[in-house]
């Protein structure tokens, strides 16, 4: 959604099975376990027994090459070690307004970095509404 405006989102890896509809690249578990001794992943979540996320490496080839920034879309808890590790990240949550948040985004909120959207998905125009919000706080 964001990709057009000049957002690049990182190459993420897998043990198993992908989560995201993000480019991904496979790696051995004993890739990964080598990869965290050597701080070389920046965030990781466990699914389904496998380990997805993105490594240091990827998430800055996509910040040297991006026109404003990178856009990490997934899991809230993934999401949430992305804010917790940059200061300036900004976290949008989008939920129908009865849905609760994940308390994983509790810190975020508390750092003013979350942005909640309420969003009703099968409204007509929902989305390009979302995208809108969302530019309006980007461009802030």
């Amino acid at each position: 959604m964001l990709v057009k405006e000049g957002y690049i989102r990182p190459e993420w890896f897998t043990t198993g099975y992908r989560i995201t509809d993000a480019e991904y690249r496979h790696i051995s578990e004993t890739d990964f376990h080598l990869a965290m001794s050597n701080d070389e992943v920046f965030v990781h979540v466990t699914h389904g027994g496998d380990f997805v996320g993105i490594m240091k490496r990827a998430f800055e080839d996509a910040l040297t090459v991006s026109r404003r920034g990178v856009l990490v879309v997934g899991p809230q808890e993934l999401v949430a070690q992305v804010a917790a590790t940059i200061p300036r990240a900004l976290v949008f949550a989008l939920k129908e307004t009865p849905m609760q948040l994940s308390p994983h985004l509790a810190g975020a909120e508390q750092r003013d970095q979350l942005h909640r959207l309420d969003v009703d998905v099968l409204a007509p125009g929902a989305w390009a509404e979302v995208h809108r919000s969302m530019i309006d706080v980007l461009d802030q």
